[in-house]
């Protein structure tokens, strides 16, 4: 007995652990890739815009054109998600790049901006002088941008640019580069821009899955608990250790429920660990869930044959209910630090 309770003590400390490690980390040093050069340029609705208007802000940069015919209008329309994504995020904003300045100026701006519905709050297009503009994304952002020449100078492909996002933080120094045109590299953007913000009174939502991962390994060693007192024959112990691991796995459900519909609007955290660890979560993910569908209907029936001392029909159920309950209570912990903590995004 004394083992099996010092192992799931044992077990106890490292969910707590596991569970208690921020999930916003600030980005290591190694994601610093340097300070973006100072400009001043004119936005579409005509006023003068600088790096330190910005300052205090994390913000994304892309580089377009009105007049492109190639992969603008891509980058534009994820450009538009990402606004409306991040429509809870003041202390975000996205500023579009004209790569086309001696053709795009701010009254041609303005009628490209409106057809994607850019709040000129949050969603900025900048252009200015050539001189100020390529040597910006060239020797500001390390981006190629050019006019093309000859035969490759064709009406809608007047200039070559890159399609990459760069994500800026708050003291205007680049923190990544996401590629416009690849959904996987948009939601790792997305992962990443929570956490180059500030934390703020009412942030305690983004430590939910945390506080999910701590309930489950506590339901877990709840149920080694109160199986090994049921051993013992130590009934009212049992049943203090089951229902109270029955009400755990009921905040659990309710506070997974909030975070995901609620904090989250329904949007799924995209896994980001390489291609050897995606098929080992994803099993780990699928089996966890579909038998948390299971063991819900089943820890409550069990429970209620125990309560009402049918003893026979809730010992026959239990074998399967305890098994199943504790492999969803530890994968859950499992999924958390693969998600969260191996693999968090960057």
């Amino acid at each position: 007995m004394r083992p099996l309770i010092g192992q799931a003590l044992a077990a106890a400390l490292l969910c707590f652990f596991a569970g208690c490690n921020s999930t916003t980390t600030p980005a290591i040093a190694a994601d610093d890739l340097g300070p973006i050069s100072d400009f001043s340029l004119t936005e579409r609705g005509g006023q003068e815009i600088h790096r330190a208007d910005l300052a205090g802000k994390v913000w994304v940069a892309a580089f377009i054109f009105t007049r492109c015919a190639g992969p603008c209008a891509q980058v534009s329309g994820t450009m538009a998600r990402l606004q409306h994504g991040l429509s809870g995020s003041k202390d975000v904003v996205l500023v579009s790049f004209t790569v086309d300045p001696e053709y795009d100026k701010p009254a041609v701006l303005r009628e490209y901006a409106a057809r994607y519905g850019a709040d000129p709050q949050r969603w900025l297009f900048l252009t200015g002088d050539p001189d100020k503009v390529y040597p910006l994304i060239r020797d500001g952002f390390h981006l190629a941008a050019e006019q093309n020449k000859g035969e490759d100078r064709k009406p809608g492909y007047e200039v070559m640019h890159s399609t990459l996002l760069a994500l800026v933080d708050r003291q205007g120094h680049i923190r990544g580069y996401y590629d416009a045109q690849e959904p996987e590299a948009v939601a790792k953007l997305e992962q990443k821009i929570p956490t180059l913000l500030p934390r703020e009174p009412g942030s305690w939502p983004n430590d939910l899955p945390a506080l999910n991962a701590l309930l489950n390994g506590t339901s877990a060693v709840l149920l080694v608990l109160g199986y090994a007192s049921i051993r013992r024959r130590a009934i009212k112990l049992h049943k203090a250790c089951m229902l109270s691991a029955l009400g755990i796995s009921t905040l659990f459900l309710v506070s997974y429920l909030y975070y995901h519909f609620v904090v989250r609007h329904g949007q799924a955290t995209h896994f980001t660990g390489p291609g050897f660890s995606k098929p080992i979560y994803f099993a780990i993910l699928t089996s966890h869930t579909l038998l948390a569908i299971v063991a819900a209907p089943l820890a409550l029936y069990t429970a209620y044959q125990g309560l009402r001392d049918r003893l026979a029909r809730h010992v026959k159920i239990a074998r399967w209910t305890l098994p199943i309950w504790f492999y969803v209570s530890i994968t859950g912990v499992v999924v958390y630090w693969m998600l969260y903590q191996l693999y968090p995004s960057r």
